[in-house]
């Protein structure tokens, strides 16, 4: 978890001195196509930090469900099938979605999706 943190920082860090760089080249009056770079990168770095954090955070999540619950097809076993195909049926995906988390708090939500698709 550390090194996301610091992935995540680094990237920040890097857009923040992107903007900085590129103030300096508007205000200098050197190339433009450079002030566009920059201020460019400003706004990509976070940006790519937020996705990396985001996705990471994921897959940590869904690792430490299967490290503690098993996995997919143990839950298969566990789960009332029938109950959650009628609620599927009647009120829908997202319904059912809700239903099942409700009963498996952590559960990911890709994960109760495609047990509930394969119901």
């Amino acid at each position: 978890m550390d090194f996301m943190y610091g992935v995540r920082v680094a990237l920040w860090s890097a857009g923040i001195v992107a903007l900085g760089v590129a103030l300096i080249f508007v205000s200098s009056g050197i190339a433009l196509w450079l002030f566009v770079l920059c201020f460019v990168l400003a706004f990509v770095f976070p940006v790519a930090a937020e996705v990396y954090a985001d996705l990471r955070g994921r897959r940590e999540k869904r690792e430490s469900y299967v490290r503690t619950f098993g996995s997919v097809d143990e839950l298969r076993l566990v789960i009332d099938g029938p109950g959650l195909r009628r609620i599927r049926d009647e009120d829908g995906l997202i319904a059912a979605v809700r239903e099942l988390r409700s009963r498996h708090p952590g559960l990911p939500l890709d994960m109760a999706v495609t047990l509930l698709k394969e119901l």
